[in-house]
């Protein structure tokens, strides 16, 4: 697959929303991103949480950069209700959700792939510490997997540009060539373009999620303070400078069937408790 690299051409080409009427430019303007409906104040063995899954029952699979387990957070006892020894201590960036199995990503590209009986499989997944991988999604309608690198793009590619490469679902090995590429100059333009003023000046990778709906890909970075949002083509639709108040070092994001997000922040400099910050999706906010 041709990698495709961000532009700013069609950047404000408009999207229906899947089993909505309504038009919009970018599935973000969804988002009240300075109220969020609901905050979690996440337990001590959390505070330096690094990704999140969601789960059926309100529930949230929550990874930590230290050890190899993973919590099982309940959102409307705020707490955590089981956790799932997978692996010895460890440098782990995020997790995503396989019927009957977790995978689990490590910063040097190992993935472990973790079932439900209880066993534990690593794969190599051709991504190195160099490419530094921080965010793991599921893609349901290609199935297959993504992950967002903060560090080389890979041979050939300028310093300030970041990858996303697509991993078969099977096989768990990376695509010789990024999906996407991100280009970081073009990324602060476009937030410059669209919020005159704005603060961001760099952008590196720490997750990523596909939206239920529209299929837009969305990439956080801790480094920045930023969401950007680009199409199922890698065209860049929105950029949105974080709140630091709200996100103190936004690491882990994940979406509901119907557009709801979570994301959430490690402790951060703040020297308070790792947070999940819940935004519930509005139809009226994204005419807007």
């Amino acid at each position: 697959m041709k990698p495709v690299t961000l532009s700013l051409a069609g950047a404000l080409t408009a999207v229906f929303l899947t089993g909505s009427p309504v038009l919009a430019q970018s599935a973000a303007q969804a988002y009240d991103w300075q109220q969020p409906t609901a905050t979690y104040s996440l337990p001590k063995e959390l505070q330096e949480v690094s990704g999140i899954a969601l789960l059926s029952g309100q529930r949230l699979g929550c990874i930590e950069d230290q050890t190899g387990t993973i919590y099982i957070y309940n959102l409307a006892s705020k707490s955590v209700e089981s956790t799932l020894k997978f692996g010895k201590k460890g440098d782990y960036e995020d997790l995503a959700r396989l019927p009957g199995a977790w995978l689990v990503l490590r910063s040097d590209g190992t993935l472990f792939k973790y079932k439900d009986d209880g066993t534990t499989s690593s794969y190599p997944t051709g991504l190195t510490a160099a490419n530094n991988p921080e965010g793991l999604a599921y893609d349901a309608s290609s199935k297959t997997l993504l992950i967002a690198c903060k560090g080389a793009a890979g041979v050939g590619q300028p310093d300030q540009r970041r990858a996303i490469y697509r991993l078969d679902a099977k096989t768990y090995q990376a695509q010789t060539k990024p999906a996407f590429v991100l280009d970081v100059a073009e990324i602060i333009a476009l937030d410059r373009r669209q919020s005159p003023g704005s603060a961001i000046n760099r952008f590196a990778p720490s997750a990523v999620a596909v939206h239920p709906l529209t299929r837009h890909i969305f990439v956080l970075a801790a480094s920045g303070n930023a969401l950007v949002e680009m199409d199922a083509q890698g065209t860049p639709l929105a950029v949105q400078k974080l709140p630091r108040k709200l996100f103190p070092q936004p690491e882990g994001l994940t979406f509901a069937p119907n557009g709801d997000l979570y994301i959430s922040s490690e402790m951060g400099d703040n020297g308070k408790a790792g947070t999940i910050q819940f935004f519930r999706a509005s139809p009226i906010a994204a005419n807007k």
